[in-house]
């Protein structure tokens, strides 16, 4: 699927050192599964999808189309994409700390006239 010598440009040109061929095909077979894996996931989303429009007594879909795509890769690495919002217990971003100023006023201000 890949043609190892783009790949290879690509890697020199990004790390500027020499790189094994066999590095090369090493990620090339590497994506070539995940490539496998996204498309047979993406069958079975459709499968999903198409469920759903039955149920609405939407027409099925026929065509793999993006959505399809962007689900299968989310199913497939759901360790990384939280299923739920924050508020339900997802993923929680840290919140910075803020110094609050001091409430305090001056009282010995000098005027100068």
């Amino acid at each position: 699927m890949f043609h190892w010598n783009q790949i290879w440009k690509h890697m020199r040109m990004i790390t500027n050192k020499d790189i094994e061929k066999r590095a090369i095909w090493e990620l090339i077979n590497y994506f070539e599964n995940q490539i496998d894996a996204v498309i047979k996931q993406s069958l079975i989303e459709l499968n999903k999808l198409n469920k759903l429009n039955e149920i609405q007594g939407l027409d099925p879909k026929s065509r793999i189309d993006k959505e399809c795509i962007k689900n299968a890769i989310k199913t497939i690495n759901s360790d990384y994409y939280s299923s739920m919002s924050e508020r339900t217990g997802g993923i929680i971003k840290t919140k910075e700390k803020f110094e609050k100023h001091s409430q305090k006023m001056n009282v010995f201000t000098e005027v100068i006239k």
